[in-house]
């Protein structure tokens, strides 16, 4: 056998490390949802299950065990030679400050906090995953696979300090897997080892690497599915068959946006289906576990509770989009704003002027727009990117930009896409179907923040444009290297001063220099940094041993302040099913209440609440239930009330 196919033989060691956190991420979501049934979900619960985890993992490394060991020597050699250039340099920069970011703050998203969170908490104080029916109805419908990742290291650790590494370490395998999946569907090496170090540092990949979103990870979810593909296609491998499965199912359990995507890699797994001997026993093992690790079993319990198998019947959040065409117009609208916002614009508020002059000369189409995408406002650039909103982001927007500018200018070389003409048909389609999968996901979803929800779907676009003669013969200049560097570069300053995670020192910085400016931002930081914990006055107001605690707040409100620390209490949501007249359920001195959340609940105020349910104020206090330090602060009370029996 030549050298060339012992090397084809082999599975890539990116491949069967990703297979470990693929198996992990798989154990995670199969034992949520099996000790939920048997009322066990709880840490001894894991531990019971864990042989099973290691049994998983021995399998995995025996199937893609090496026949063949390259030199350590040579092979540490080069990776630090490479290591050693400015676009893995900048990767590697990035994934420290998001480390250094992540053990520094506590970690905080909007969306973590106001349903991922709690309803793991919720799950976990009932032993069982359970529908919840609260006012914000994304703590039953969501896709729950990052939060069945995120139980076992809350139950270990009691703390949320760690839960950002359920992020950092898939953004450890990003680079490996960009490039092997790059260059098996057709582009170049050049191409595949520049992106392999760009493609991180889009803006949803970097920032949410230290953070608790469940955007950028998942894209991990889609290169391991496409690279195990790849190699059973290869080799045969029947096991790699079967991680890829499983890997398609982890997309959907990440978030059901990720469904369209089953366009294109399900017609990469068909063509491997004759080349793997996928007929045995273990196929209806795998199948199993990949439909409990994907969105099947909480869209049968959407639509068990609700009628609708998406959970959402009413658009709660108005997420849908009333006009597809109109929709496919305004996330692209969405799309180019967020390739054009700078990193850092002081010049914002100008720039806004300027667009919104022009667009009231398009009220026609902003009209349209306006009706057929519920969240669609204007063209608005901010002072900084907000991870919250991050897409690709500005630098590889403007990088691919200039390619295509460029490569008008180009001239093609004679074997410049050869490489793609070669391969199997469905490697080739794979990329542009692609395409039809993200219009289909811009059609349907209306949510402002399209561009970030979208970060699975970016790799297999990009690669689509890659292999196009003109942009490969680009991308061999010089030039485009520098211009990648430079696009690679342009997160750091966000990852240095993100209100999540901030890595420089501002109110220090206010207080030595004095100036006014520093002193307004610094007081803009200590907003941001008050939400991570904005419900402790009423959390230290408990009196010792308060070990169940009720709760009635409002829509966007959030309990999961009010368990901490975690393990010591449970909270129960009061006034379920809604619009009910029920007293607070039994074994409860204590509740957390909001007159919005009385009136959402019990359609009560508070005093008519709290003659009902024979209860008195003890404390209280006003939040500000604003999320942006820019807008005027707008206060809601919150109420610690006694319940007297």
């Amino acid at each position: 056998m030549s050298q060339t196919n012992k090397r084809t033989d082999e599975v890539p060691l990116v491949l069967r490390l990703a297979g470990l956190w693929l198996i992990w991420a798989a154990w995670c979501s199969v034992s949520g949802w099996v000790l939920s049934a048997i009322h066990r979900l709880d840490g001894w619960g894991h531990v019971a299950l864990l042989p099973v985890l290691g049994f998983a993992w021995w399998q995995w490394l025996k199937a893609t065990a090496s026949k063949t060991f390259p030199s350590a020597n040579n092979s540490w050699h080069r990776l630090r030679r490479r290591l050693r250039r400015p676009l893995p340099l900048i990767y590697l920069t990035i994934a420290a400050l998001s480390l250094l970011g992540g053990l520094l703050h506590v970690p905080w998203s909007s969306d973590a906090l106001s349903y991922r969170f709690p309803r793991l908490l919720y799950w976990w104080g009932a032993h069982q995953w359970q529908w919840i029916g609260t006012v914000d109805h994304r703590l039953d419908f969501s896709s729950c696979g990052f939060e069945w990742q995120l139980l076992p290291l809350l139950e270990l650790t009691h703390s949320d300090r760690l839960l950002f590494l359920l992020n950092w370490i898939p953004f450890l395998l990003l680079p490996g897997l960009t490039f092997f999946v790059f260059r098996a569907l057709g582009t170049t090496g050049r191409s595949a080892r520049r992106w392999m170090w760009l493609l991180p540092a889009g803006y949803c990949f970097a920032l949410q690497a230290g953070s608790v979103q469940n955007d950028g990870y998942s894209v991990n979810y889609l290169l391991g599915a496409i690279g195990c593909a790849v190699v059973a296609f290869r080799t045969g491998r029947t096991a790699c068959f079967f991680m890829a499965l499983i890997a398609a199912g982890l997309l959907t359990g990440a978030k059901l946006s990720n469904l369209p995507l089953y366009l294109p890699l399900g017609v990469l797994l068909l063509t491997v289906l004759p080349r793997v001997r996928w007929i045995s026993w273990k196929t209806p093992v795998v199948l199993g576990v990949a439909l409990l690790t994907s969105f099947a079993p909480i869209s049968l319990l959407s639509l068990k509770h609700t009628g609708d198998w998406a959970g959402d019947p009413t658009d709660q959040w108005n997420v849908k989009t009333h006009d597809k065409l109109g929709g496919l117009a305004a996330n692209v609208v969405f799309f180019v704003n967020d390739a054009l916002q700078p990193p850092l614009f002081p010049l914002a508020r100008q720039a806004n002027q300027i667009a919104g002059a022009l667009q009231d000369r398009a009220q026609p189409v902003m009209q349209w727009l306006e009706r057929s995408h519920g969240h669609f406002g204007r063209m608005d650039f901010g002072e900084m990117v907000y991870e919250g909103g991050a897409g690709l982001g500005f630098g590889i927007g403007m990088y691919l930009l200039l390619l295509g500018l460029g490569s008008l200018f180009v001239k093609v070389g004679d074997r410049t896409g050869s490489m793609a003409r070669e391969l199997p048909w469905a490697w080739r389609a794979a990329p542009w179907l692609a395409w039809i999968s993200y219009a289909v996901l811009l059609m349907k979803l209306g949510s402002p923040h399209t561009a970030r929800i979208a970060a699975p779907f970016y790799p297999l676009l990009i690669i689509s444009l890659l292999r196009r003669p003109r942009l490969a013969t680009l991308e061999a200049h010089k030039l485009s290297g520098v211009l990648a560097g430079f696009a690679a570069m342009s997160v750091l300053p966000v990852i240095f001063l993100t209100p999540s995670r901030p890595l420089i020192p501002i109110q220090t910085l206010a207080d030595v220099s004095g100036k006014p400016a520093l002193k307004n931002l610094a007081g803009k930081y200590k907003f941001w940094g008050g939400l991570r914990d904005d419900l402790a006055p009423l959390r230290d107001a408990l009196p010792p041993g308060v070990t169940k605690l009720g709760y009635a707040g409002g829509f966007l409100d959030s309990s999961y302040c009010l368990w901490k620390p975690f393990g010591s209490r449970v909270v129960v949501e009061m006034g379920l099913p809604l619009g009910g007249d029920a007293k607070p359920p039994a074994g409860l001195d204590y509740a957390v209440v909001t007159a919005r959340g009385l009136q959402d609940r019990y359609a009560m105020d508070l005093p008519t609440w709290l003659g009902h349910a024979g209860a008195e104020v003890v404390f209280q206090f006003d939040r500000n239930v604003m999320l942006d330090a820019h807008s005027p602060a707008k206060y809601e009370t919150w109420y610690l009330v006694k319940l007297h029996r």
